[in-house]
């Protein structure tokens, strides 16, 4: 099933992400209209046009993603840490690999708050996990990067247990589940918008996971005029994809997994 689920949604997420859906939509029906020339094909191109200019113009997205961080703003005290487990997801693969160098993507902080709460508690044990989500691989995958990463800041690498090969979030909680720590003080470190959609996985695997988000995408400035200044219509496309292909997944892993 899980398989299945994998070459799926990679091969499907390119045409279910909102944007690319709706702009090919309204390309599939500008063609139709030239052979079946119809007033309800066009009327449904211009709704869908205006839809576009919508969610390009206003922070619709950004209101989604709140929604998905909205549970993690304010973070609980650690008394004791035994357990910190970081899913992967800022390595840039296809870059670093070109480069020979670390290339990290947005959510690096998921990386750097490894390291903080690992100095902060010395004996915590510490697992990464990832691998990769890309169908064919070429190089380095997400541990090779995330290693890099570690040695260039001088960290003892000899503390992380690393987990490759696997593709996505169910399969890294699986993994983690198989290690038999439901019962210690366990740390999730993931972006906030991903933790909702983590812990259902990790509930469904009778694991009690203690979120410790990072990489908010959602959180604006309280004035005005410096929202107007940061104000970019490709970026709210940006984050109504992110946050449509996060329920997605949400759905996805309630019904299925």
């Amino acid at each position: 099933m899980n398989n299945l689920y994998f070459y799926i949604s990679k091969l499907f997420f390119p045409l279910i992400n909102f944007t690319n859906f709706f702009i090919l939509l309204i390309i599939f029906l500008f063609f139709v209209n030239l052979f079946y020339k119809n007033k309800k094909i066009i009327t449904l191109i211009k709704n869908l046009i205006i839809l576009i200019f919508i969610v390009g113009i206003f922070p619709i997205g950004n209101i989604g993603l709140k929604f998905l961080e909205s549970d993690y703003l304010t973070q609980i005290k650690f008394t004791k840490i035994d357990n910190i487990i970081v899913l992967a997801g800022p390595e840039n693969i296809e870059t670093s690999n070109l480069i020979k160098k670390t290339d990290l993507k947005d959510s690096s902080e998921r990386l750097i708050s490894s390291v903080k709460l690992a100095l902060d508690y010395p004996n915590a044990n510490i697992y990464y996990l990832g691998g990769g989500g890309l169908i064919k691989k070429n190089g380095y995958d997400e541990i090779d990067i995330a290693k890099n990463f570690y040695e260039d800041i001088g960290f003892d690498i000899k503390r992380i247990n690393f987990f490759g090969e696997k593709r996505n979030t169910f399969e890294s909680i699986k993994k983690i589940s198989d290690l038999d720590i439901s019962k210690q003080q366990n740390v999730l470190i993931t972006s906030a918008y991903h933790m909702k959609r983590s812990l259902i996985i990790s509930k469904k695997f009778d694991l009690n996971l203690i979120p410790y988000s990072v990489d908010f995408r959602s959180l604006g400035s309280k004035f005005l005029i410096n929202d107007y200044q940061t104000f970019s219509v490709s970026r709210n496309f940006s984050k109504i994809d992110l946050f449509v292909s996060e329920m997605i997944g949400i759905i996805i892993t309630k019904i299925f997994l």
